[in-house]
């Protein structure tokens, strides 16, 4: 993407590709507003043709009316998603789990401090460790369950211990199924057999714990039951009283929100470790709102960490777990002067957009300050530099519109809680240089995450 910005401009056309229909690549913020804007009832989004052929044919029986929101367009994809949004989306929602999530993060946390080896440093296999951590949050949120992913001492043929095998296993394999050459199409590789494997485990699972809850819902009297200690689970089983809806929302979040909030909290780490005036600078507004290293991350601590949630738009800035976005058009479109089909996949290249100097004073500094209201950036030589108004379609790293992210209250929960608990701590150090970056398709750190966590004595 980077080699096309830089040779043709901002908008491409790429043809010729086995297996995938040509792509036209947008790098203009206002071009890519204008599409977004234009956007139809039902957006299409070019993505995880696999899934879809799980989904669509593998089992067709099992989804077939509850097709879920990854990998599903048109009115399938309208009709679930208008079933689940108004459980998931008000900010409500979120709260209700923020205690729940300080608790896995507390545990987290523990696990962390037993990992570090005689340097005070975590393992090498640390990101491996992150995805368990977020398989137990997703699946606090999705099932209502603790799987116990956090065990140190998981047994290799207990239930969690394949569910984390099995998450292992779709990560491994997506990017084969899902960049290369598609020759699942005409033949079922050892790749795909391992993906669809780890799908089916998924599923199974998933519809286990989702028929545990509605049948523990026939014991309880929701009349003398709060709002607030409802879950997500029950409440979609409440309006809809279909267990495979609510099974099939919770494998869709486990799909999209374990690798993608694991590398942002892995980013933002270390985007941190190279930059320690602002680990300095977010450790003084941590203080001001956790008395004690042990304290809670509640709602109003989340409303009072402006500076983390600007290191978290930075570091997703610079380096976007989903590194571009897009939309197959539903209707002939003019972008950039040209009249581009229908049919068209249209890509959005985040990584590239939200790093050039277009749109983004000093693009390669770490600045969180950028995305904070009234105040000037740090530069590195003269002290202060002005950051231009912040163009608001050039960083989406929960997307847009009505595909936007389902889960982002969530993800955003879950990373303001431990990084919060992590940097009120301690201070971290990585020591190895500089981190390089790998499609796996998520942008996913290549070195181990050898993290050094020194106590902060107060």
């Amino acid at each position: 993407m980077w080699s096309l910005y830089k040779d043709y401009g901002s908008i491409v056309k790429v043809g010729g590709l086995v297996g995938h229909p040509d792509l036209l690549f947008v790098f203009n913020g206002d071009d890519i507003q204008r599409v977004f804007r234009q956007e139809e009832v039902l957006p299409h989004r070019p993505s995880m043709p696999s899934l879809h052929y799980y989904k669509q044919q593998l089992q067709k029986d099992f989804f077939e009316g509850n097709e879920g929101v990854i990998g599903i367009h048109g009115v399938k994809w309208d009709q679930f998603r208008k079933q689940v949004q108004q459980v998931l989306l008000p900010p409500a929602t979120a709260k209700k789990y923020i205690e729940p999530l300080n608790v896995i993060a507390t545990d987290f946390l523990d696990r962390m401090e037993a990992m570090r080896d005689e340097n005070q440093e975590l393992p090498e296999n640390f990101l491996s460790e992150i995805y368990k951590w977020a398989l137990e949050s997703v699946a606090r949120v999705a099932l209502d369950r603790r799987l116990g992913c956090l065990d140190p001492n998981l047994a290799s043929d207990s239930e969690s211990q394949k569910i984390i095998d099995s998450i292992n296993v779709f990560f491994w394999n997506v990017a084969e199924v899902e960049l290369k050459m598609p020759v699942w199409r005409v033949y079922k590789n050892k790749s795909f057999k391992k993906y669809i494997g780890a799908l089916e485990n998924f599923r199974t699972v998933c519809m286990k714990y989702i028929t545990e809850t509605m049948e523990n819902m026939e014991h309880k009297n929701y009349d003398n039951i709060k709002e607030e200690d409802i879950s997500i689970v029950e409440r979609i089983l409440q309006k809809t009283g279909n267990p495979k809806l609510a099974a099939v929302l919770a494998l869709d979040l486990l799909l999209v929100g374990v690798d993608t909030t694991s590398i942002a909290l892995a980013s933002t780490i270390y985007q941190l470790t190279q930059n320690p005036a602002a680990q300095d600078k977010l450790y003084n507004e941590l203080r001001a709102v956790m008395p004690t290293k042990e304290s809670k991350v509640d709602v109003e601590v989340q409303e009072n960490i402006p500076f983390l949630k600007a290191c978290i738009k930075e570091t997703l800035r610079m380096y976007p777990v989903i590194i571009g976005n897009g939309r197959s058009l539903q209707k002939d479109a003019v972008i950039s002067g040209y009249n581009v089909p229908k049919g068209t996949h249209v890509i959005f290249p985040h990584l590239v957009v939200s790093n050039i100097e277009d749109y983004f004073t000093q693009p390669k500094s770490f600045m969180p300050e950028r995305w904070l209201r009234n105040a000037s950036c740090p530069h590195s030589q003269d002290g202060g530099v002005n950051q231009q108004k912040i163009h608001p379609f050039v960083s989406l790293p929960f997307g847009y519109g009505r595909r936007s992210c389902l889960g982002r209250r969530f993800a955003e929960a879950e990373l303001h809680i431990l990084l919060a608990k992590v940097f009120r701590k301690y201070k971290v150090e990585y020591n190895y240089g500089q981190l390089s970056y790998k499609i796996t398709p998520t942008y996913v750190p290549e070195q181990p995450l050898k993290f050094k966590l020194v106590e902060r004595h107060e």
